[in-house]
C-alpha cells in the first residue's frame, strides 16, 4: 500500500502539463516499483522496464527517446541508485527539452526483502534456496545481495541533476483481509532447549534438555487458539552436522515439550549472506505467514538475541524474551 504526498491519480502535478513527461520510478529491489507503475500506465504513459526489454540502461535511455518521438509519455521503473545511472535518461529529457520527474519509493530496506519473500511465496509456494536464487531466470527472484548492494551504493535523488519535481512514496504494508489467525513463533536453542552434550547446540537426542517452565506456558497459550511454529538458524549443518541429526533433535524437543511444533531451520552460515532464510531475514516469517494466513500483529515471536528481535520487527510480529516469555 503506498501513502502519497501529492493529491491527483498519478501523484505527480507538473510544472507544465501541456508539455510530454519521463517519470522515473526508483527504489530498491522489491520495493513495489510495479505496483505503483500501474498507476502511469492507466493514465496512458507507455513502461520501459528492463526485466521486459532487457539490455543496459542505455539501451533504456534510447528506447525513452523513441517512445519520446513517437508521441507518449514515458514511465521507467528501475532501482536507478546512482547519480550515474540516471544521468542518460535525464540527458534525454534535456535533449527533448521536457519534464523528468523521479518518484522516489523510500521503502525500507527491512520492507523490500519482506517483499522479495513474499513474491516467492506467491509464485513459487516457498522461499528458494540459494542454489535457486543464483540459477533462477525470474526478475522476481534474485539473491540477497542485490537488495544490500543498492544499500551500500546508493546516492539520493536531487533536483540538481535535472529532474523537476521528486516525489518520495511511503511504503505502509497491508495485510490481506483472511490473515487472521496468531501464532508463537519459536526459537529453539537457548529459547526451548539447552544442550548438556560438548557443543552450545544439541548434536543427538540425549544431548537435548527442555528448560524449565516452557511446557506448561506453551500450553496455555496452546489453549488460547495460538499456532506454535519453530523458527530456527541451524548453522552447524553448514559446518557439517547431519540434516537427519538436527531433525531429530528438533522431534525429540518437541516430545518432550508435548507440543507438535512445526518448525523451519536454515542449515546456512554467513558470512556472505546467501539466502533469506537465516534470521535477521524475514524469509522464514514470510513462509508462515502465508501458509497460515496469520496476522502479524497477533503473533509473538519468543527468543533470546538480538537477531530473533530484529526477526520480529522485519515480519511485524510482536518480540518477547525468552525469560519474559516463560517468566
Amino acid at each position: 500500500m503506498w501513502v502519497e504526498n501529492r493529491e491527483s491519480h498519478s501523484g505527480l502535478v507538473f510544472k507544465d502539463l501541456d508539455m510530454q513527461n519521463i517519470v522515473i520510478v526508483m527504489g530498491y529491489n522489491a520495493s513495489g516499483k510495479s505496483t505503483l507503475v500501474q498507476k502511469y500506465i492507466d493514465d496512458g504513459y507507455y513502461r520501459l522496464n528492463r526485466d521486459d526489454t532487457g539490455g543496459t540502461l542505455e539501451k533504456q535511455a534510447e528506447l525513452a527517446l523513441q517512445v519520446i518521438n513517437a508521441g507518449y509519455n514515458v514511465v521507467l521503473d528501475n532501482t536507478y541508485p546512482t547519480i550515474e545511472s540516471r544521468r542518460q535518461i535525464i540527458a534525454v529529457a534535456t535533449v527533448k527539452k521536457i519534464n523528468i520527474v523521479c518518484v522516489w519509493l523510500t521503502t525500507s530496506f527491512e520492507d523490500s526483502q519482506m517483499n522479495a519473500c513474499l513474491r516467492m511465496m506467491d509464485r513459487y509456494d516457498r522461499i528458494l534456496s540459494p542454489e535457486e536464487l543464483k540459477k533462477s531466470k525470474d526478475p522476481n527472484a534474485f539473491p540477497p545481495a542485490a537488495i544490500y548492494n543498492y544499500r551500500k551504493i546508493f546516492e539520493e535523488p536531487t533536483l540538481a541533476e535535472g529532474f523537476v519535481e521528486i516525489h518520495k512514496q511511503k511504503f505502509v504494508r497491508k495485510w490481506p483481509e483472511d490473515h487472521v489467525n496468531k501464532a508463537i513463533l519459536l526459537d529453539y536453542d537457548g529459547t526451548l532447549r539447552r544442550s548438556v552434550g560438548k557443543e552450545e547446540w544439541p548434536e543427538k537426542t540425549s544431548d537435548v534438555e527442555v528448560l524449565s517452565g516452557r511446557k506448561e506456558v506453551l500450553q496455555q497459550y496452546v489453549e488460547q487458539g495460538y499456532l506454535l511454529l519453530g523458527v530456527s538458524n541451524q548453522s552447524a549443518i553448514a559446518k557439517g552436522l547431519p540434516v537427519q541429526d538436527v531433525v531429530d533433535c528438533f522431534e525429540r524437543t518437541n516430545q518432550l515439550l508435548g507440543q507438535r511444533i512445526e518448525y523451519l531451520y536454515c542449515p546456512h552460515n554467513i558470512p556472505p549472506v546467501i539466502c533469506y532464510c537465516r534470521k535477521p531475514a524475514p524469509g522464514m516469517g514470510a513462509y508462515f505467514i502465508k501458509k497460515h494466513k496469520l496476522n502479524p500483529a497477533e503473533c509473538i515471536m519468543v527468543g533470546d538475541q538480538t537477531t530473533d528481535k530484529t526477526f520480529a520487527t522485519r515480519c511485524g510480529f510482536q518480540y518477547k524474551d525468552a525469560e519474559v516469555f516463560f517468566g
